[in-house]
């Protein structure tokens, strides 16, 4: 059974440097749970003729972008190569057609990164959902975000590779975002192009972590393995699951909790925990999302290490350390699956991060109509700070 869709100083300095640039950590959770249920279903309601499974093989040429001055060692062009394993939707879930019938997948991707002696070779697997931009045709224009885990061969090691100023772990999150147009070439067979940007970090779990981007240009091909299945499209739309929106007035009282780990030995030393507390009130504007406002309560250890370094004394209370914040909120539903983006700055806290203004970025797996599990990337101008695993609860209250 789906679920349903709406409950779907030079000190500081240091430590603005090893946040990293990666604000686009987390679609991965989103796409690896929406890819893994949709790829389970055998198509729901509806008979199916086929898998509408593809194969499919790319190449790329592309550069590493030397967002930092110490990064400027790397600026080599060189190829990339992937394959990947593909499901074209029809209509057998309520979401599939609600998104225009995306291509879902599972990618691996290598390169070389030049041969570089200090980065090594990266190594990628990642879901991902190919949303249509185009009308359905021989030829139709795709955007393809993609998360999931990469491996680096090297990583910054302070005596034997500290010229590694890229990134502290070997394993990291690997994020893939393409425009990207396909071809029907003959029966079962298409062409794709692409425009790609491919990033590693690790989220500042250990530092360094200034992260990789990897601009490319794409071309490959694509092999469908059986017949194509017809679209489903009801005139109507069908049946409402229990407790699914249904055009009634109320809004959604969220309420969650998280906690974090940063690695700042490289940079600062020592390891440190981070909790955060949170609540959203919004309200359903479609089947597809809802708007709202947000509040956050949060503690991060190397904070406390910076107020006592700037005042020269230890604390005697932790809330100086306590940043309060309020926000715009907005959730995207895909099936039980969703994407929480939060935007807002900080009413207290003696340390408030690059300039007072955050961001979230949540997925969220629903395991009920109410309880979820969240796993939130916490960003300052666009610049990574930490991820925290948690769990949350959804509540609906009518006021009709």
């Amino acid at each position: 059974m789906s679920y349903p869709v709406n409950t779907l100083s030079t000190y500081t300095n240091r430590k603005k440097r090893n946040t990293g640039n990666s604000l686009p950590l987390l679609v991965g959770a989103l796409l690896l749970l929406c890819c893994h249920h949709a790829l389970s279903q055998p198509g729901g309601r509806h008979e199916h003729i086929g898998s509408n499974m593809m194969v499919e093989a790319k190449a790329g040429y592309g550069f590493l972008i030397p967002h930092r001055l110490e990064m400027e060692i790397y600026s080599k062009h060189f190829p990339s190569f992937e394959i990947s394993i593909s499901k074209e939707t029809y209509g057998g879930s309520r979401w599939e057609y609600m998104y225009d019938y995306p291509v879902i997948g599972v990618a691996y991707w290598y390169s070389a990164l030049g041969s570089t002696p200090y980065l090594g070779s990266a190594h990628a697997i990642f879901p991902y959902i190919n949303f249509p931009l185009s009308p359905n045709g021989p030829t139709r224009l795709y955007f393809r975000p993609g998360v999931g885990l990469g491996y680096l061969t090297k990583r910054f090691h302070r005596l034997d590779n500290y010229k590694n100023t890229a990134i502290g772990s070997h394993l990291n999150a690997a994020v893939s975002i393409s425009l990207e147009i396909r071809s029907k070439i003959v029966d079962r067979l298409y062409f794709s192009g692409s425009l790609s940007l491919t990033h590693f970090s690790n989220g500042s779990i250990k530092t360094p972590n200034y992260g990789i981007n990897i601009p490319s240009v794409n071309a490959g091909l694509a092999y469908k393995l059986s017949k194509d299945n017809p679209y489903m499209r009801s005139k109507l739309m069908p049946e409402l699951y229990p407790y699914e929106f249904d055009g009634k007035k109320f809004f959604q009282l969220q309420f969650g909790a998280g906690m974090g780990y940063k690695n700042m030995e490289a940079e600062i030393g020592g390891k440190y925990l981070v909790y955060s507390l949170y609540t959203n009130i919004l309200k359903q504007v479609s089947y597809k999302s809802r708007i709202g406002i947000g509040f956050d309560l949060s503690y991060d250890g190397t904070d406390r290490q910076i107020i006592e370094k700037g005042r020269g004394e230890e604390l005697d209370s932790f809330w100086p350390v306590v940043k309060s914040g309020g926000n715009i909120a907005w959730e995207i539903m895909i099936d039980k699956v969703s994407l929480m983006f939060n935007i807002g700055g900080y009413f207290s806290g003696a340390y408030q991060g690059e300039g007072g203004i955050y961001e979230k970025l949540a997925i969220r797996y629903y395991l009920n109509p109410g309880l979820y599990a969240s796993l939130t990337l916490k960003a300052h101008y666009a610049r990574a700070d930490y991820i925290t695993l948690g769990m949350g609860y959804n509540l609906n209250i009518k006021y009709y």
